[in-house]
């Protein structure tokens, strides 16, 4: 409350009734316009009419209120934002690099790498990010294909929160705006970025030999999962799941996992308190977009 309304109370509590003429002589000011509104709507000050004068009251709430108010308001700095980490060592163009093959979310050739990003990941760009195991590179064919490894995935989650390159400017800051505004979003929505990047239509690697196909395995993975879930879309342990899948191959179930994703309604994701994970759990998760994922769920669409 404003000191001068406060010195009103006050004046009001030890002299008594009092009009704006008298509210003036003893120092205070007079009562008028929004500001005996304010009073007389919080109930701290009662207005009476008497003659052509306006006499205010100091009601019972006003001087139980008074000595809280007369306390001075202790004002508290604004904390400052958390300090940015140093940066990250990458140029704009390494930057926009891991960006895109995080948003991908696949393994891209150099010629589909430049259609997205606008120049190629080669030379010393693509250098750098292997060196230091952001990249993993195949050039055992051509076009030349890249995907994020694990410690891509890591450092693409966390980018907006170092500092910007000097000459990547507006936008390069831009982009790592951006970047922490999705990071808020999935960890309010409780998803991880590589399920949030999935690609929507994906395939499923050959099965090996003596295994079931892809649809087989889908079809148990359903069935495990319809087992366990209690009610029906509750989340589920990978866990579990494997152990009703004894003679499944891990590598096939994974991909078909992986695929699954792509489907109305199926949730792969990570145990957001890895401290309550037990040896199984972490044995039994799937790798999906650089992060362990540990509980399943389908949900009827």
């Amino acid at each position: 409350m404003k000191p001068a309304l406060v010195k009103i109370l006050k004046v009001l509590q030890e002299n008594g009734p009092m009009d704006n003429k008298q509210l003036k002589a003893a120092g205070a000011g007079e009562l008028t316009g929004t500001d005996k509104n304010k009073l007389n709507d919080q109930g701290l000050v009662v207005t009476e009419k008497v003659g052509r004068a306006f006499v205010h009251t100091l009601t019972p709430a006003g001087r139980e209120q008074l000595p809280s108010l007369e306390q001075p308001v202790v004002r508290r700095p604004v904390p400052a934002s958390a300090p940015k980490r140093p940066g990250a060592g990458l140029s704009p163009n390494q930057i926009l690099a891991v960006v895109v093959l995080m948003a991908e979310a696949r393994e891209l050739t150099n010629a589909e790498f430049a259609e997205i990003a606008g120049f190629p990941l080669n030379g010393r760009d693509n250098a750098r990010l292997v060196k230091l195991g952001l990249v993993e590179t195949d050039k055992s064919t051509r076009p030349f294909s890249h995907q994020l490894t694990d410690a891509g995935w890591s450092l693409a989650r966390t980018l907006h929160e170092t500092e910007p390159p000097k000459e990547g400017r507006s936008a390069i800051r831009t982009l790592f705006a951006l970047m922490a505004n999705v990071g808020r979003a999935l960890d309010r929505l409780q998803i991880s970025h590589g399920e949030f990047f999935k690609q929507t239509q994906g395939t499923v690697d050959a099965a090996p030999a003596g295994t079931a196909g892809p649809e087989d395995l889908e079809g148990a993975i359903r069935a495990a999962y319809a087992e366990l879930a209690n009610p029906p879309g509750a989340w589920v342990g990978l866990a579990d799941v494997r152990d009703r899948l004894p003679d499944a191959d891990r590598a096939a179930v994974d991909a078909v996992l992986r695929a699954m994703l792509s489907q109305p309604g199926v949730r792969v994701i990570p145990v957001a308190n890895l401290k309550a994970l037990q040896p199984r759990d972490r044995a039994a998760a799937v790798r999906i977009g650089g992060e362990d994922s540990h509980m399943m769920a389908i949900k009827s669409s």
